[in-house]
């Protein structure tokens, strides 16, 4: 949904938050993910007794701020009439999150209406996956509306808005086109953030450097993953987009699995410990937990959890624990994965700040797309503000026109954005696959495209001067 504004009839006036105090307090968040039809399955919407329990569990929690994340399935299930069932004098303190996949502006109005009706303060803007299986003909029928035009509606009905961005990428492109996206969404009006699901923790210390490189302090929690077999098997199968287990890290699963369940799933808990320890530790404000789905494993996992942040008061304590148990696992998906920073995980962040991040290296593409570029850059220069129609036969030879209402090419170093499988024009989803390739047909995302082409043309000094301003990152 491209350039559409929603309307925004009436500002919701803020009200006490719980979550915005806690986040802003500095206690440590712990947000449950609670449960919800699995991705491509045909699983039954979990009752509102469930949802109760859970709730109910949860806030007996001690030692750390408890908070209910309420995901959100697209037009197949929606969070915040799940949320509805809450009690409504707890509905500040937890987060719900807003899909934009397959959601028209009429819809996205309405439950934006029914959330402010009912109290529910804080929202987490999502894009959306395509389910699993989705071809590139289906993935286009299907609406989308982005993120960042979601943010921008929840913003001026006055709720507390979040994003989400996922650094668990390896190569230099995908990775700068999702921090260049985490920017946009920042400047946006996001007030928190909270990453993809990912084992990587020196992705995470990447990020949280990244940011502090930036002088920027907005909250962000981790979304962490508590294994079992079959969520394993669906990781691997893609179920989730954007969620991947590395060779290596596959094989010390497996081996786990040949122990008895009890070893394996003991195993599982003391990864989660120690990731949930480390992000306290590197500036995280929290973490967002997914297979804590019952009253009992909230309360066998904030109980464990707990121990490990009193058990681990220093980074270098916490860093001798983690290499010991896991630190020899390699988390990047494939040998030279681009990482931000060189020596990271040795270390927390140094008195006098983060070193120089590395660049992207010599620019990568063929004389031939180098002439092309030029070429495109030559004749659609000032694109945008012609009308959208001019010169277009020559569009579609040469950029694969498909004839949208308002031409973006120069935003976007001359490359269609209608040509993204979900037609995304603010930048790249969180399903982008480790080599940067398109969640849906594997082939280069347009926008990790973008950020090539870019330096392709004019190197790295234009990502270091002005990121993500206005390029489609």
């Amino acid at each position: 949904m491209s350039g559409n504004q929603l309307n925004m009839d009436f500002t919701a006036p803020r009200k006490q938050n719980r979550f915005t105090e806690a986040l802003h307090g500095g206690k440590f968040i712990l947000a449950v993910e609670a449960p919800s039809p699995e991705p491509g399955s045909s699983d039954p919407a979990p009752a509102a007794d469930q949802l109760a329990a859970l709730e109910s569990e949860l806030m007996r929690v001690q030692g750390m701020e408890p908070v209910l994340a309420i995901p959100d399935r697209g037009e197949t299930w929606r969070g915040i009439e799940h949320a509805l069932e809450l009690p409504a004098e707890n509905r500040d303190r937890h987060i719900v999150y807003l899909s934009g996949a397959g959601t028209t502006r009429d819809e996205a109005e309405r439950l934006l209406d029914l959330a402010a009706q009912a109290g529910i303060a804080n929202l987490v803007a999502v894009t959306g996956d395509a389910p699993f299986g989705t071809s590139i003909r289906e993935c286009r029928r299907r609406q989308f509306t982005e993120s960042t035009v979601l943010l921008e509606a929840m913003r001026e009905r006055g709720f507390f808005p979040g994003a989400v961005t996922n650094p668990f990428q390896y190569t230099g492109y995908a990775l700068w086109s999702q921090l260049f996206k985490l920017d946009r969404k920042l400047r946006g009006g996001a007030e928190f953030f909270v990453t993809q699901c990912g084992w990587d923790m020196l992705n995470l210390q990447a990020l949280a450097w990244h940011l502090a490189a930036a002088n920027e302090y907005t909250p962000h929690l981790a979304r962490l993953m508590l294994l079992s077999p079959a969520r394993m098997e669906r990781v691997l199968k893609g179920y989730y987009p954007g969620i991947r287990i590395s060779p290596a890290f596959r094989k010390l699963l497996e081996r786990e699995l040949g122990y008895s369940k009890a070893q394996f799933e003991s195993a599982q808990y003391r990864r989660l410990e120690l990731q949930a320890a480390g992000c306290r530790l590197m500036g995280f404000s929290g973490v967002q937990l997914i297979g804590a789905e019952t009253p009992a494993r909230v309360r066998i996992i904030s109980g464990r959890l707990r121990q490990a942040l009193e058990e681990f008061t220093s980074f270098p304590q916490w860093l001798e624990e983690y290499n010991s148990y896991l630190g020899s696992a390699e988390m990047s998906p494939f040998p030279d994965g681009y990482r931000l920073y060189d020596r990271i995980l040795y270390r927390d962040l140094p008195p006098e700040g983060p070193p120089d991040g590395n660049d992207l290296g010599e620019p990568e593409g063929t004389r031939c797309e180098r002439m092309m570029l030029r070429l495109r850059e030559f004749f659609f220069r000032g694109a945008d503000e012609r009308r959208a129609g001019h010169a277009r036969l020559l569009k579609h030879l040469l950029v694969s026109c498909r004839g949208c209402g308002k031409c973006r090419l120069e935003e976007h170093e001359f490359l269609c954005p209608e040509n993204c499988p979900k037609r995304l024009s603010a930048g790249a989803c969180g399903g982008v696959r480790a080599d940067g390739g398109c969640e849906i047909d594997g082939d280069e995302c347009l926008h990790v495209r973008v950020v090539r082409s870019a330096h392709l043309l004019r190197g790295t000094a234009r990502f270091a001067a002005d990121p993500g301003a206005d390029d489609g990152c």
